[in-house]
């Protein structure tokens, strides 16, 4: 059925009924109002007439043949494009159970036959008027939400923008890092799409994880931002004392971003960053930090995050190491495949290995 906008402003009425002086006294009362009678003398042709162009209210016999008004009624509200039409039954089956019945079927009023003039004028009138009421009230609140849905989006693009500053804000701090967090972006999305088509991840990578994760992956990093630079590009390695502070990046990371999305709760990405901020150094047999999580109860998001993350930085120069090439750091995250790694995860990144991005500053 085709939702046709009807010309001018004209409230255009349908009249179904078989019986062809009904049809002629409703028409003329309907002229006589000022709006546009249609005429339909089944349901089948009311169907028709419905379909070229949406009338603003029915009167409807309950008496036909073929199928009856309340059948209509009924089909004509379990349809979306035409459940909101008023729809006045004039019957002269008035009694209170076909009054009952008319209304649970969605019937706004119910006429009994023969009907007064005066009361289908006034009764058409004020239903016509309330339906406008809703109409009107359901454009405006259509504006409203498209107006908020606006100022929602750019307030999380702005939070996206100051996020995005502060993540690299963190990388500058290490000159060997330039562009992680792009290759990182890049390739948790790469290796997200790819999950999709496994059968082990198909109903939790939708569409939106798929989007979420290029952004909230970006910011994994971001409690590093109080970590002091002289740890950071320490060479060698770090003592004791100095992987502890290192450590407490990701909680510091975490507690960032949770303040924030505690005053803007409605947006699409935090909880996500929040996630891998959190457990981007988790590991699959347990060992990581910072509650040594394990398994599947690291969230997907994280466990993807760790083999992007890892592969990038062994692929990269640092102040504490070399640049591993790429075979070298593929065997290492193979090797690392059930202990370090969700071995399925593994699997499918090194399927789509040659798809990878890896830009070094």
């Amino acid at each position: 059925m085709e939702n046709m906008e009807r010309p001018g402003s004209v409230p255009q009425i349908l009249i179904v009924d078989d019986v062809d002086a009904n049809l002629m006294i409703l028409e003329n009362i309907i002229l006589e109002m000022g709006y546009t009678p249609r005429c339909a003398a089944s349901a089948g042709e009311a169907t028709k007439l419905i379909a070229e162009s949406l009338p603003q209210l029915i009167l409807l016999d309950v008496f036909m043949p073929e199928m009856d008004g309340y059948e209509f009624c009924e089909r004509l509200k379990e349809n979306p494009i035409t459940r909101d039409i008023p729809i006045i039954f004039i019957s002269a089956a008035d009694s209170s159970e076909d009054k009952v019945r008319g209304f649970k079927l969605g019937a706004v009023d119910y006429i009994g036959k023969p009907f007064e003039v005066t009361e289908v004028t006034m009764r058409v009138k004020n239903h016509l008027k309330i339906y406008e009421m809703q109409q009107e009230l359901e454009l405006s609140n259509r504006r409203l939400h498209s107006v908020i849905s606006s100022q929602a989006r750019r307030i999380e693009e702005e939070q996206k923008n100051i996020l995005y500053a502060l993540a690299t804000l963190t990388e500058g701090k290490d000159t060997d890092t330039r562009f992680h967090l792009d290759n990182v972006a890049y390739n948790c999305r790469l290796l997200a799409q790819s999950l999709q088509f496994s059968p082990e991840f198909s109903e939790e990578v939708s569409e939106s994880f798929i989007d979420t994760i290029g952004v909230a992956s970006r910011l994994h990093d971001i409690g590093k931002i109080q970590t002091p630079c002289n740890i950071l590009a320490k060479p060698g390695p770090l003592e004791q004392k100095e992987m502890e502070i290192v450590k407490r990046h990701v909680e510091q990371g975490a507690a960032i971003l949770e303040r924030i999305y505690d005053s803007t709760p409605e947006n699409s990405f935090l909880p996500m960053a929040i996630e891998i901020a959190r457990y981007h150094h988790a590991r699959w047999d347990g060992t990581g930090y910072p509650e040594r999580l394990c398994r599947k109860d690291i969230p997907l998001s994280a466990r993807i995050t760790i083999v992007v993350d890892i592969f990038d930085t062994l692929l990269g120069e640092r102040c504490y190491k070399k640049a591993y090439s790429k075979e070298e750091s593929l065997k290492i995250i193979e090797e690392g495949s059930g202990t370090f790694f969700d071995p399925e995860i593994v699997d499918v990144f090194l399927k789509v290995q040659k798809q990878l991005h890896h830009e070094e500053g």
